[in-house]
């Protein structure tokens, strides 16, 4: 589907994308993570055939970078600011692409009822494009992507100014397409964005691709260490004390009224943390189980590379 060998991308001697390497298949979403300026824009344009790389190579579907026609038949590109054409009615809007995409007329209605269905739109066909909310917007801009059936598609930062109903939309739409064998890139910096729906990791520093691999396997490898949190009736700060005490416990804090904490091992360990609370006379209120995320990924990674604001 996708395979990218040593991308590399250099402005005034400065490289902004330094041998970047990883391959995708049918049905990937990679949630392309990394702080601002990190390469990550500059990547995607590289895969779009927008912007020439200056070393390595990539391969959508066999084609290299170079086959710039073959390329842009099987790649949509969705950048940061998308523009729209507010005179145009959505249906207008769709059918203007589909001609610029080459769709037989015979086949273009088709194509963009199907779009329209995909991202849930039909109901606002006839409706003029200067009129949608910015999330209608963004579906719109999906859409269009649609419209030459791409099998990889890259969407910078395309969550971005979107309000919660809006990014849940988008979510649900990128599974739908997921479930087509649609492959993916999905760059973003909020984390919380791609966090339910990205099979693959990749953390960008610097130009580098530092880590690369399946969510599911980088959260499992963080299974023996455990995040807890719990509340208590009074005796927070001595509570405290006692965790630091532990050498099984780690990053003991405060967050509101909780304390929140690690503790390697797995359910013996745990649950011999709760008996050693209850023996030491500690009222406790509820103690749980707090998950590992795309955000604890990217922060153990990027620990003491990435500095922060």
């Amino acid at each position: 589907m996708l395979d990218v060998r040593n991308l590399t991308k250099a402005y005034n001697k400065q490289l902004a994308v330094n041998e970047m390497t990883f391959q995708l298949y049918p049905g990937d979403i990679l949630g392309f993570l990394g702080p601002n300026g990190a390469g990550k824009t500059t990547t995607i344009r590289m895969l779009a055939t927008v912007l020439a790389p200056d070393g390595g190579s990539a391969y959508v579907g066999g084609h290299s970078l170079k086959e710039v026609e073959e390329i842009r038949a099987r790649v949509g590109y969705m950048p940061d600011f998308l523009g729209v054409y507010d005179d145009l009615l959505v249906k207008e809007y769709l059918e203007f692409f589909a001609r610029a995409y080459k769709i037989s007329a015979t086949h273009r209605d088709f194509v963009i009822r199907e779009a329209l269905e995909i991202t849930r739109l039909t109901s606002l066909a006839d409706n003029p494009v200067d009129g949608l909310s910015r999330g209608q917007k963004q579906r719109l801009g999906l859409a269009r992507l649609l419209m030459h059936d791409p099998v990889l598609l890259l969407l910078d930062e395309p969550a971005a100014g979107l309000d919660p109903r809006a990014r849940v939309d988008l979510r649900d739409i990128l599974r739908s397409l997921q479930q087509r064998g649609k492959a993916m890139i999905v760059s973003s910096h909020i984390l919380s964005d791609l966090s339910d729906f990205c099979n693959k990791v990749g953390i960008v520093v610097n130009g580098k691709l530092i880590l690369f691999d399946e969510t599911k396997r980088l959260i499992d490898r963080m299974r023996d260490r455990r995040r807890l949190r719990t509340r208590l009736l009074h005796g927070g700060e001595d509570a405290m004390k006692f965790l630091n005490n532990r050498p099984e416990v780690h990053n003991v804090q405060f967050q509101g009224e909780d304390l929140l904490f690690e503790v390697v091992g797995f359910d013996q360990e745990v649950a011999d943390l709760h008996r050693a609370l209850f023996e030491a006379n500690f009222s406790i209120i509820t103690l749980s189980e707090e998950p590992w995320d795309l955000q604890d990924i990217y922060l153990q990674a990027t620990e003491g590379i990435v500095t922060r604001d």
